[in-house]
């Protein structure tokens, strides 16, 4: 059972089963398990409550994507995270290899640990007479990295820790 609190944009809360049951999120959340040696095998799983899928639990030091109906805040029960309203500054990113040597953002961009930039889902443009808003991933280099929003960095090795210096 996955115990959480969903939020929509109208301030309506809802538990997992009735977000799921008011279509407000899908039912399953998926992973990418990069434990394989064989690049071949390595592949995105599910996480769900029914029987025969891929995995039925939240995993430690596993990343999951969730597809929402609309916009809202999840808030996962008792799995820490930050509060709204924090920011962190892109400079203090640092990132760890699997043998255990660190370097910062920059360093970890010049010498291809990652890409040298972050990605976020934000908005693009707005069309001038309908007002709608277009969406897209929009790069970040530098400045602040604000709490309760989702960032995208590529990897070129498994294994690379995020850390973040307080």
């Amino acid at each position: 059972m996955i115990w959480c609190v969903w939020i929509n944009i109208n301030g309506s809360s809802y538990t997992w089963a009735q977000a799921l049951s008011n279509g407000k999120q899908q039912a399953y959340l998926a992973y990418y398990d990069s434990s394989s040696a064989s690049l071949s095998e390595r592949k995105y799983k599910y996480l769900s409550t029914e029987s025969g899928l891929d995995d039925t639990a939240f995993r430690n030091k596993k990343g999951y994507w969730l597809y929402a109906n609309q916009s809202g805040n999840l808030t996962l029960l008792g799995v820490g995270g930050s509060t709204s309203g924090q920011s962190y500054s892109w400079s203090k990113l640092r990132f760890m290899n699997s043998s255990g040597s660190e370097m910062n953002v920059t360093d970890a961009g010049i010498n291809e640990w990652v890409g040298s930039t972050l990605k976020i889902w934000n908005v693009t443009s707005i069309h001038p007479i309908t007002k709608v808003a277009s969406y897209g991933f929009v790069d970040i280099a530098s400045g602040n990295l604000n709490s309760w929003k989702g960032y995208f960095i590529w990897s070129n090795y498994d294994n690379i820790t995020l850390l973040r210096q307080n």
